[in-house]
């Protein structure tokens, strides 16, 4: 396990550079057509290395990918812009290790993109490999997957429950965030390896549930203030990316190092006299997830964003934000902003309930000139805790009857807003689902990392390597387990969890201090918390929905 420094326990930021590391196979065997195929078990970025000496030069052709069509083979034409890969390689004498050199794909030239350091080979992802022309046999020691991503600390996280299925996505979305760091910072996949705002959002909240480790997101933060996107709300969620790194690390810094730019991401310039924000957005992505928002009416700026221009997300985002702001304004010893970001906050809420909630059918409209009420509209107020608390039940239960009629960057906010609205088994429900649009639906597909989309029909082009897909390692840890920071830092923590229907649940939830576990048992009527020293636990009064017994423990270290 990696040793850990003094102060808060963190690792100091130069060793969280991404690093190469060997990935022994999980299989090797031969096909009948002479083939060898090679399986690592889960897709990683990196490349492959071949072990042997051999007398006179041997040509190969080899093959990667991350998709199978056979237990023993690659899926030779896989969907959108999911990865197969050839290439040749020359077994030269007088080398014992022998790698491929990897043609850089044509869409990583972009300005935007980011790339492997200078001076390092090329990588790609892949999962498995075929081998045409290996002489002899092909033995597992001789062959290996060169993964490269930052340190990683598999003992800092678990999670185990009574649904087997639950398990194996809480672990593939462990597995995206650990294999996606290759870069330094987070990226959208392989077809573009850009770095976007909400992507970086989703990514941190899932990387700070399952790794102490808080360097990546802050390079990937500081990358996008350098290079920001386009969409509306991306710049929105700035502010609560520096606002989720604080109430992780207790510490205010990077907000406060990054003042000025944060307070231009909150687009007040485009705030009307309300406080409103007048602008489309994105809304959700791929367009056909917007759950028919709008009304079909346009952004005529941008085709890419939608109306209507004063709407529901955009403006859930605005509040948001302000509120994280004004947080942080205290936090950063900028009180008179604090009192400013407030002001601004309770003039625009009024404003939104009055422009955006439908009194008559209870539920959020999704803009000004629209009477068409969509997930979108009803789950952003619900998970930032707009929704007025004699309002909430309706709006709730709207919620639950459109299921999942979001991208897997939108369930998010779907998931935050069912568990916050104490609806935890709807919300567990959708994490277990076993349906076209769930997590369960992506493994059974076989993808080894989580996908941009829920399949190929909703995004044609889409990756098997988008960790924005990873929302259930945070919506697990923060919810399902039910560790939240109370104060900055993890001083305080709040354990609750929420279990839904499940029968147990344990896991392991990392903080500066070090883990924090939990175990429920409803079949004992157990409630088990193991604490680092130093760390105050506040516990609900009713727990897990049933009569059990709180059991408090302190480890005598922080792991």
């Amino acid at each position: 396990m990696m040793a850990l420094m003094l102060g808060l326990g963190l690792l100091a930021p130069a060793e969280f550079a991404p690093q190469w590391h060997e990935v022994a196979p999980v299989s090797v065997s031969q096909r009948a057509d002479g083939v060898w195929f090679v399986d690592f078990g889960a897709a990683w970025y990196g490349t492959i290395e071949l072990r042997a000496e051999v007398a006179a030069p041997v040509e190969l052709m080899i093959a990667v990918g991350e998709k199978l069509s056979a237990p023993d083979a690659l899926d030779t034409k896989p969907p959108g812009s999911v990865i197969y890969r050839q290439t040749p390689l020359t077994l030269a004498p007088g080398q014992a290790a022998h790698r491929p050199t990897w043609a850089p794909i044509a869409r990583h030239n972009d300005p935007a993109a980011v790339h492997v350091p200078a001076g390092w080979p090329e990588i790609t992802v892949f999962r498995a490999a075929e081998i045409r022309g290996w002489p002899g046999q092909l033995v597992p020691a001789q062959v290996r997957l060169i993964a490269l991503s930052v340190p990683f600390d598999a003992a800092q996280s678990s999670f185990d429950c009574s649904d087997p299925a639950l398990t194996a996505v809480w672990e593939l979305c462990r597995h995206t965030i650990e294999a996606t760091t290759a870069f330094s910072v987070y990226i959208d996949g392989e077809r573009e390896r850009i770095p976007y705002e909400a992507d970086a959002y989703i990514n941190q909240l899932s990387h700070y549930a399952v790794q102490a480790e808080y360097e990546t997101a802050r390079r990937t933060f500081r990358h996008l203030l350098a290079k920001p996107t386009w969409p509306t709300e991306w710049a929105l969620h700035m502010p609560l990316v520096a606002h989720a790194d604080w109430q992780a690390t207790g510490s205010a810094a990077l907000a406060d190092e990054n003042w000025d730019a944060l307070v231009g991401k909150l687009l007040r310039g485009k705030a009307r006299a309300d406080g409103l924000l007048v602008a489309g957005g994105i809304i959700d992505w791929p367009a056909g997830e917007r759950d028919g928002f709008g009304c079909g009416l346009k952004d005529e700026s941008d085709g890419r964003q939608i109306g209507p221009m004063v709407n529901s997300v955009v403006n859930a985002f605005g509040l948001a934000a302000l509120a994280a702001m004004a947080e942080l304004a205290d936090a950063t010893g900028r009180g008179d902003q604090a009192i400013e970001f407030r002001a601004q906050y309770a003039r625009a809420l009024p404003a939104f309930q009055a422009a955006f909630y439908d009194p008559a059918r209870g539920v959020y409209i999704d803009g000004e000139g629209c009477d068409h009420a969509s997930l979108h509209a009803n789950m952003l107020p619900l998970a930032f805790g707009l929704v007025p608390e004699e309002a909430r039940r309706g709006v709730a239960e709207f919620v639950v009857s459109r299921g999942m009629a979001c991208s897997v960057y939108g369930a998010q906010y779907l998931l935050d807003g069912l568990f916050a609205a104490g609806r935890e088994t709807d919300a567990v429900a959708l994490l277990r689902s076993d349906g076209p649009r769930s997590w369960v639906n992506m493994l059974a597909q076989g993808t080894t990392m989580t996908m941009e989309a829920w399949n190929a029909p909703a995004k044609p082009n889409l990756t098997w390597n988008h960790a924005w897909g990873a929302v259930p390692a945070n919506a697990i840890s923060r919810w399902v387990l039910g560790v939240q920071p109370v104060a900055p830092g993890y001083r305080v923590v709040s354990v609750a969890p929420r279990l839904g229907d499940l029968v147990w649940v344990r896991g392991r939830v990392p903080t500066p201090h070090g883990a924090i576990d939990v175990e429920v048992d409803r079949r004992r009527g157990l409630f088990r918390i193991v604490a680092p020293p130093g760390v105050e636990v506040l516990t609900p009064t009713a727990p897990v929905g049933g009569p059990v017994k709180v059991q408090l423990e302190r480890r005598a270290t922080a792991w």
